[in-house]
């Protein structure tokens, strides 16, 4: 008799919600104001770069429900062509969200404890995040030169503060999902050495996931080069499917172009490089353009509208491109050029400085 008094009891805990029951995946529910009645939301995750879900907003609710493989996964949250978007930590529970139309990014997100760590991260780096941007607006509203100058020499010394409070977060937090991603974010920029101390000291279980397993992938690729250095070879496969090779490129100054249908800089610098090409294609002047897309349709589209005439090739992996982990790519447009040895002269040439070189 007790035990079947105890298994009520029991069972009316679960139905009143006083026993949290194991959860199959995330639901996100979810308050938005200011949204048009059948907008349409989409989540997707940053790693890789794929939609998995969506749904329309109705009465200024949503609803969303599924699972991910991960423990945890860094998403966007974003109407169409990212008029709205947020990003934040989703994982296999209850979610809830609360935001306006046209302030997503100060949405209150609940029931994410990754979110609730990074949340607390971001609110202690805030006052160094409000110096940076003050110097920042400083800066672009100095118009004297010296000005400008001992500007940007606070700006740096700030900068590489940060550099130091991201990388000492990661060696005080070896278990932490928002360590892997800082290390992700930041290894190509931090340099190799850097990242594989700092890799070595990370949990077994972060480094299985999908961001740990993309620091392997900048670790075993990249091959740490320097200007004076001879280049590194790879393969891959052009606009018509074709494979090409650097050291197969025909010319005497070969330019390696890191770019991106998505970068709207390395857009704009498309225009010079293809006047600059013209200009010099025939005393020996050769490019190989190494795109960081993950979409092939939009890949094609930016090499037609920009009428990039020389050879372009892609693995369609984006910002996790193998030449661009190969050549430690932090930012595009980059690029370098090698000389007729095979020695790396130059990097990051634009406009007149790669005419003059």
């Amino acid at each position: 008799m007790k035990k079947l008094y105890l298994l009520v009891i029991i069972t009316a805990l679960f139905c009143l919600g006083f026993i949290s029951q194991p959860s199959s995946g995330y639901t996100i529910k979810g308050i938005i104001n200011g949204l048009d009645e059948g907008t349409w939301l989409y989540l997707r995750t940053t790693s890789p770069d794929v939609i998995i879900d969506s749904c329309q907003v109705q009465k200024g609710k949503f609803y969303m429900h599924g699972k991910i493989k991960e423990k945890s996964n860094l998403v966007y949250l974003h109407t169409a062509k990212y008029s709205n978007y947020v990003s934040f930590w989703i994982e296999n529970r209850p979610i809830d969200f609360i935001a306006r139309a046209g302030a997503f990014k100060q949405a209150i997100i609940k029931g994410s404890y990754t979110q609730d760590e990074d949340n607390l991260r971001t609110k202690s780096l805030l006052p160094l995040t409000h110096r940076i941007d003050s110097l920042t607006n400083l800066y672009n509203l100095a118009g004297d030169s010296l000005k400008q100058k001992a500007l940007r020499i606070e700006i740096a010394a700030e900068n590489k503060r940060e550099t130091q409070l991201n990388q000492q977060y990661i060696r005080d937090h070896p278990r932490s999902l928002i360590s892997v991603n800082l290390l992700n974010i930041y290894a190509s920029t931090w340099g190799k050495k850097t990242a594989e101390l700092l890799f070595f000291k990370l949990s077994p279980e972060v480094k299985a996931g999908q961001y740990g397993r993309e620091i392997q992938d900048f670790l075993t690729f990249n091959k740490n080069l320097k200007l004076g250095d001879r280049f590194a070879d790879f393969e891959q496969t052009d606009q018509y499917g074709k494979k090409v090779k650097l050291s197969n490129i025909k010319g005497k100054y070969i330019l390696l172009d890191f770019w991106a249908s998505w970068c709207s800089p390395c857009r704009q610098e498309n225009l010079a490089l293809v006047k600059t090409y013209r200009q010099f294609k025939d005393k020996g002047f050769s490019i190989l353009g190494v795109s960081l897309d993950d979409n092939r349709s939009e890949w094609l589209q930016a090499i037609k509208d920009d009428q990039l005439i020389w050879d372009n090739v892609s693995d369609l992996r984006g910002d996790k491109n193998r030449a661009a982990l190969i050549y430690g790519i932090s930012f595009v447009p980059n690029n370098f050029l090698i000389n007729p040895e095979g020695i790396i002269i130059a990097t990051n040439l634009k406009g007149k400085r790669l005419e003059d070189n």
